[in-house]
């Protein structure tokens, strides 16, 4: 009756565990699919591309062998850059994790169309390195190979101008923005004084896989200098793709050194997430940059360069990639303007109501729209359409007198405060929210609208919303504090016509929204309504949805960038159509979507805790089961205070799914795995199958040699290929243990049949059959926790085939984990691992114990500030497990 209560327990739990693995994958699944089509369009070139390789100097040249760098050109462009003439301003691209140098045509041809259409007296030079293909975002050696490469290219390029040319602009994509930085930091050859401006496109300034020590090492001494490119004063720009970029997050991208740091989803002019790839081949992006990197440009120095102070820079770059106030080219307002004389001067005192020239004769002068000013409401929302006036938004005092009524001689310009927002239709719109108390100007009374005659050549609509803050804005937040993670009351709220801002606060428990705005008594046939979700730990908004009458939701918005703050918290800021009553529903996503979240965002501790498990498991399995509540209690406990329940479970899952696709591919793939390895050497050493059967029999019979034969190929390759050389041969050992398993069992089962009348089953043989299947089953766990400690080789792996060619061994592979890989390579294929099986042993309880405490220890590693710098410590730790086993 306990042996089926038990059975039952196991199955319940198991099934639970795999309803969570399924709600896992459920939500992974949305992560990687639950975005905006793309709608970014696509660059064009000029004419034919052309890459123009520039050599270096032959020992460089020699060193790198796999790497190059090359100017772009098209056209007629082309042949002065074989004549090695450059007269522009230099930009070198630097392409990410397995990028092509071929990825900067889209926006040097962007560039070129540019400076062919504005007939500028200037024109930018790109430079692009070819870096292999090597994969720089997961092996730490190969990264720092590039950087040293990139910075020779730094210093090739600038001593290819005639002129004295001492500073260029570098864009990196993905890993490649870390190489720019680190190519100032990190090397002799150049200094942070070098780059004017960096910009970043998709690159992780957070890594989410540290594999190697190498690489940890490159980030944390990278971070140590960051300090200095500011202190040389270069302008750094970090832009992410948003919600489409399933590779790099939004977190991730967040530089903390970076003057500011922008979604593509909300730069002015873009307002469309990219993906990994397309943020380096979308045409309203790539104009973005483009034009940021003119307007940066010093005119009055002959030849042109980049603005030597970084504030001038960060006009036009903050202009183009955060706060754009009216046309293309970035526009300097003045602090103060008179107003023309003779203007008509119209003041509605109502609260809400939307002024047009729809039956307004022409004008030769300025029309101005007065809203006074009476102390209460205390918030004033402006939105307009079409209105293409640079200098529109002023606060001024009405003291003059015309024509019996009051108005302004001039005002201060409030027009820097504006912002351009996203139209369905295609109209220029422009927007500003006002709180009256942060108006320090003395004696203002009105605020102004400006609309010139110019203007007046189109339809124009401003609508003015005055409200009180507090009236606008909708909370959402629980009304039962003990399910405050699980429940949130959804909210509903009925806007009235004439209503154009409101606000919605929400507290960091909270990681998705499902927004839905219904619209109703409409005036306007096209209307439509926005939603930003602003973070203000990021620059601001980070995401934005259209609601348009075909299409009103339900939408959900995820945060982005979440971080913990215990006094700062997200919102989100809606735009209504004055023309149309809506009712706002808001309410929290479904748990797939809040699993998703988690998914994007904690995926990487998934490696931590199921290194942790295993560990504890084997703790357990030393004990033969005694006392192992305690050591569940404590780890059910250590999980809970810090945050890491979901991730144990869904580790546990995992543990489970890969011992049963274990089993089962020991039960019924063991052959295949043995006629591999016969053919292979078969073919390695040219005898026939049936000598190598009995060289590999003769191999696992001896596992001395078979251990000199698997060390031997570490200076002779890497390391991380011995490593997974000795996975398969422990892999064959245990298909090998569970034939002898199965042929003991069948001759015991015969005995027993023969000799059932007359002999009861000998106890020796029930403890030697138990003894077995413990072995068999501490090996099933053993193995397991080999291969998870062996993702930190699959990097190593992959650099060596793909550098075959050039070398057949590395010269960078982590010294760390090649100790790892030898310690495991030895221990595994000599198979001196064995967990005892006598609990009474004294050593058993020690090496319980300290199996439970690093078990504890690496864990509690996912808890840290940056838990991803812990993952290159699974092998080692591992490892020195494996070594206090073998001698205990």
């Amino acid at each position: 009756m306990f042996q089926t209560k038990c059975i039952l327990f196991y199955i319940t739990v198991f099934l639970l565990l795999m309803l969570c693995l399924l709600f896992y994958m459920l939500g992974a699944a949305r992560y990687v699919t639950d975005f905006e089509e793309n709608t970014c369009d696509m660059t064009y070139m000029f004419e034919y591309p052309q890459y123009v390789r520039i050599s270096l100097n032959n020992e460089i040249e020699e060193q790198y062998r796999r790497y190059g760098l090359y100017a772009y050109g098209e056209g007629f462009i082309t042949e002065k850059l074989r004549r090695m003439y450059f007269s522009g301003i230099p930009v070198l691209f630097i392409p990410g994790n397995l990028g092509s140098h071929e990825q900067v045509r889209s926006l040097a041809s962007v560039s070129l169309r540019k400076s062919l259409k504005d007939r500028t007296s200037f024109h930018f030079d790109y430079f692009t390195v070819s870096l292999g293909k090597d994969y720089s975002a997961l092996y730490g050696g190969v990264l720092m190979e590039e950087t040293v490469y990139v910075s020779y290219c730094i210093k090739k390029i600038l001593s290819l101008y005639k002129t004295n040319m001492d500073s260029i602009i570098l864009i990196g994509h993905s890993m490649g923005g870390i190489i720019a930085k680190g190519s100032l930091l990190m090397t002799p050859n150049v200094n942070a004084s070098v780059a004017s401006i960096i910009i970043t496109l998709a690159t992780p300034h957070i890594p989410t896989l540290v594999l190697d020590h190498t690489f940890a090492n490159y980030y944390k001494n990278l971070e140590k200098r960051l300090s200095e490119i500011k202190d040389a004063g270069t302008s750094v720009i970090s832009i992410g793709g948003g919600p489409r970029d399933t590779l790099i997050t939004s977190t991730q991208i967040f530089d903390s050194t970076a003057d500011f740091n922008v979604i593509s989803n909300t730069m002015p002019g873009v307002w469309k997430s990219t993906d990994h790839l397309s943020i380096l081949w979308c045409k309203q992006l790539m104009l973005s940059v483009v034009r940021s990197l003119f307007d940066s440009v010093d005119y009055t120095q002959k030849p042109a360069k980049i603005f030597s102070t970084a504030n001038e820079r960060m006009q036009a770059l903050s202009y183009h990639f955060h706060h754009r106030t009216s046309g293309k080219k970035l526009y300097s307002h003045k602090e103060t303007i008179q107003f023309e004389p003779g203007g008509e001067w119209i003041e509605n005192i109502q609260r809400h109501y939307t002024w047009t020239n729809k039956n307004l004769s022409k004008k030769t002068s300025c029309i101005y729209v007065m809203i006074r000013l009476n102390g209460q409401p205390d918030h004033l929302t402006i939105d307009t359409t079409n209105l293409e006036s640079k200098d529109w938004l002023f606060a001024c005092t009405a003291s003059y007198i015309q024509q019996q009524s009051r108005v302004c001689n001039w005002g201060w310009n409030l027009t820097n405060r504006t912002r351009i927002l996203p139209d369905p239709s295609h109209r220029i719109r422009k927007i500003v929210d006002l709180n009256f108390q942060e108006i320090k100007y003395p004696d203002v009374t009105h605020i102004i609208v400006r609309i010139t005659p110019d203007s007046l050549k189109n339809y124009i609509s401003v609508n003015v919303d005055l409200y009180s803050y507090d009236t606008r804005v909708i909370p959402i937040k629980s009304n039962l504090p003990l399910l405050k993670n699980l429940f949130v009351i959804p909210q509903i709220k009925k806007s009235n016509l004439g209503h154009i801002r409101y606000y919605v606060n929400f507290d960091n428990t909270v990681n998705v929204l499902a927004v839905e705005l219904k619209a109703s008594e409409c005036t306007d046939p096209k209307h439509h309504a926005i939603v930003e979700l602003l973070e203000p730990w990021s620059i601001g908004v980070t995401q934005i949805q259209i609601f348009t009458v075909i299409d009103d939701g339900p939408k959900t918005m995820k945060i982005q960038t979440k971080y913990k703050y215990p006094d700062i918290f997200p919102n989100l800021r809606i735009t209504l159509d004055p023309a149309c009553s809506y009712v706002i529903n808001i309410q929290e996503g479904g748990i797939i979507d809040r699993i998703s979240c988690t998914v994007r965002d904690r995926w990487y501790l998934l490696y931590t805790t199921i290194i942790s498990l295993l560990l504890l498991f084997l703790s357990t399995r030393i004990n033969h089961g005694h006392k192992q509540t305690p050591i569940i209690v404590i780890t059910i406990f250590l999980s809970f205070c810090y945050n890491l329940i979901f991730e144990c479970l869904i580790a546990l899952a995992i543990i489970c799914v890969f011992i049963i696709g274990l089993c089962c591919s020991i039960i019924f793939l063991g052959s295949v795995a043995h006629g591999i390895a016969v053919r292979f050497l078969a073919r390695a050493i040219t005898f026939s199958t049936t000598w190598s059967d009995w060289l590999l029999e003769g191999l696992n019979q001896i596992p001395f040699i078979t251990a000199i034969l698997v060390l031997s190929l570490i200076p002779a390759t890497c390391g991380a290929l011995a490593m997974f050389i000795s996975l398969f041969l422990y892999f064959l050992n245990l298909t090998k243990m569970y034939e002898d398993y199965l042929e003991k069992l069948l001759i015991a089962s015969l005995q027993h049949f023969n000799w059932i009348r007359q002999f009861k089953t000998p106890k020796v043989y029930s403890e030697d059959h138990e003894n077995t299947r413990q072995k068999i089953f501490n090996h099933l766990i053993l193995f397991t926790l080999w291969c998870f400690t062996a993702i930190p080789a699959i990097p190593t792996v992959l650099v060596w085939a793909k550098n075959f060619s050039y070398n057949m061994t590395i010269s960078t592979e982590d010294p760390l984990l090649l100790q790892s890989w030898t310690v495991l390579v030895t221990c595994s294929t000599m198979g001196s691992v064995q967990l005892p099986l006598n609990i009474r042993k004294s050593n058993s309880q020690i090496l319980s114990s300290i199996l439970c405490f690093l078990g504890w220890v690496v864990l509690l590693m996912g808890a840290a500030t940056h838990p991803s710098f812990y993952q290159y410590y699974m092998p080692p730790i591992v490892a020195g497990v494996v070594v206090i086993i073998s001698i205990m």
